[in-house]
């Protein structure tokens, strides 16, 4: 078989998963709109309690500490891990087309298979982001003597009415948990502590209030949950049964 028919043929082995029908299983939407209730409620209590406390602590803070977390806030751009997860992802597809060991093949297809859905989350995370913010138009911490840390402008397109969610925030625990499965236990903690690092960023920085921030984590980590279990029941870089809620990652597995 030459490259090209490998490729091909990846590429139709990818795509059954997708045409493939997907097992009945438990719907989610109840667990959804249990956990959805609570959330809404701290993240408002939170907001009350620290958005205008919080943010003008933020200014008087000085000088030198703002500009090292310009710094820190600018690795919760989503640009350039979208680039890597598409390098990895292309990569990984060349050299799967390209071996010719079983095993070999097994795991670029399974690195492939990983990236693909890093990318996914990144894509869906990010559109949910911006789906958010402009119908919501929360003013941001630069109107707070304006408007004040609860004004909105529903569906407004102005950057400046579009507090909620943060979008880096997002994009960090998003990142932060679609690859944790992946990584060896020791090593899990990283990309969290990274997370944090970028949200702490937001406030400091004057883009965000709290419950953007905290609103913005939990939507990336749902956005990752929610797209592993779309890939598990496809049988794409996770696993799940039927009766579960949890996907796990698979490994690399041969056959005999």
């Amino acid at each position: 078989m030459t490259r090209a028919e490998r490729f091909r043929a990846d590429l139709a082995d990818l795509t059954a998963h997708w045409r493939a029908p997907i097992p009945r299983a438990q719907p989610l939407w109840p667990l959804g709109l249990a956990l959805c209730v609570p959330a809404v409620a701290f993240l408002a209590d939170v907001s009350l309690l620290f958005d205008e406390r919080v943010a003008r602590c933020a200014r008087a803070l000085p000088r030198d500490v703002v500009d090292f977390f310009q710094i820190v806030t600018r690795f919760g751009e989503s640009h350039w891990l979208f680039a890597l997860s598409v390098l990895v992802f292309a990569g990984a597809w060349f050299a799967r087309a390209s071996a010719v060991a079983r095993r070999a093949r097994a795991a670029s297809g399974l690195l492939a298979a990983r990236a693909l859905y890093v990318f996914t989350v990144l894509a869906d995370s990010g559109l949910l982001s911006q789906a958010l913010k402009h119908p919501i138009g929360r003013a941001r911490p630069a109107l707070l003597d304006k408007v004040g840390p609860h004004h909105f402008e529903f569906f407004s397109t102005p950057s400046i009415y579009a507090s909620f969610p943060s979008g880096h925030t997002i994009t960090a625990f998003a990142t932060a948990a679609a690859l944790t499965p992946f990584l060896p236990r020791r090593l899990r903690p990283l990309p969290w502590l990274a997370a944090l690092a970028i949200a702490v960023s937001r406030p400091i920085v004057g883009a965000h209030y709290p419950s953007d921030v905290l609103g913005g984590a939990l939507i990336g980590m749902a956005c990752a949950y929610l797209t592993a279990l779309a890939f598990a029941r496809r049988k794409i870089a996770f696993s799940v049964a039927p009766d579960s809620f949890r996907p796990e990652a698979r490994g690399l597995r041969l056959r005999p």
